[in-house]
């Protein structure tokens, strides 16, 4: 009974389809990239020294320190290298493969990244960002959805330290999806991304975060063309040594600038990463995402859990 699954995601396109113009129907792959560009298993594990501002260094914990006060421990500054070439692989489990408001159906499918991320430090606050990467989705079920991704973006990220040490970043981004082994062109996509960010340090092993984000967007379909407007909280802890734990929550409003439609989607995910070594680390993560539409048959929810491992060299 292997045809059943299919039979039932096809029909639910199907139904999509008969309330939708043709013109107005996005191919599955586009949400599930733009879906699983935020709430999958990172490429890119988050880590709290990306941004340029100062970051005290504490003293280990001691019976004293209410008496001495904090205190703040010198040491040299290590080399910034800002050339990274990775890898990383990670398999996810989704419930709603098509993002369906019906007929829902999980599947897993297979992520493996390719990249490499070039960020020269332009003075004090100022960073370039210069990155580019190719990735394969690949789905066990529903082999019709496989693609390819790649990524090219080129931006800067300034760390205004004289309001509140908010950091703001500028990018411009290209993306172009792939299927039939890089073949046919599914989709492509340029976006122009402003976004301001901000860490709350509570302590040497936790901290606060808050992003918010305009990006316009100019897509092949031109259907697919949305302008988004996002707002992310979240907490990091550092439980141990090597072990990290990040929780976040997602709101985004959607804007679709060619056709009549408006999306509010919410997300909520919970990850773990594990550092064996400077280069190699290993990452687990769990998702619930919501997403609210005014058109007809772009409501859906999906749960999405998965596991990978993320491999960087520093230069």
């Amino acid at each position: 009974m292997n045809w059943f699954p299919s039979f039932c995601l096809t029909s639910a396109f199907l139904a999509v389809t008969s309330t939708l113009s043709a013109q107005q129907v996005l191919a599955p792959q586009i949400e599930q990239l733009r879906q699983y560009g935020t709430t999958g298993v990172s490429s890119l594990p988050p880590d709290e020294t990306a941004n340029n501002s100062p970051m005290p260094i504490f003293a280990s914990e001691s019976p004293g320190d209410n008496d001495l006060g904090q205190q703040l421990i010198l040491k040299t500054k290590s080399v910034y290298q800002p050339l990274t070439a990775y890898l990383s692989s990670d398999a996810t489990y989704t419930s709603n493969v098509g993002l369906s408001d019906s007929f829902e159906q999980g599947d897993w499918f297979w992520r493996t990244s390719l990249g490499v991320n070039y960020a020269p430090r332009i003075g004090n606050y100022l960073l370039g960002n210069f990155n580019i990467s190719q990735s394969v989705f690949r789905y066990d079920k529903f082999s019709e959805l496989d693609f390819e991704s790649l990524n090219i973006g080129a931006g800067l990220a300034y760390n205004l330290w004289f309001f509140y040490g908010i950091n703001a970043g500028l990018e411009f981004n290209y993306n172009r999806l792939t299927a039939n082994g890089y073949g046919d062109e599914i989709f492509s996509d340029r976006t122009l991304t402003l976004t301001l960010s901000r860490n709350f340090i509570l302590s040497r092993a936790h901290y606060f975060y808050v992003v918010g984000g305009a990006e316009a967007g100019w897509s092949d379909p031109e259907q697919a063309a949305r302008d988004e407007f996002t707002g992310l909280v979240g907490y990091h802890v550092r439980l141990a040594r090597s072990f990290e734990l990040d929780l976040s929550y997602r709101l985004g409003f959607y804007h679709y600038t060619e056709v009549d439609r408006e999306d509010v989607n919410q997300t909520i995910l919970l990850a773990a990463r594990y550092n064996f070594t400077k280069w190699l680390s290993a990452s687990a993560s769990i998702s619930g995402s919501f997403n609210q539409s005014d058109r007809t048959g772009f409501d859906y929810n999906a749960l999405n859990t998965g596991a990978g491992f993320f491999v960087c060299w520093k230069f």
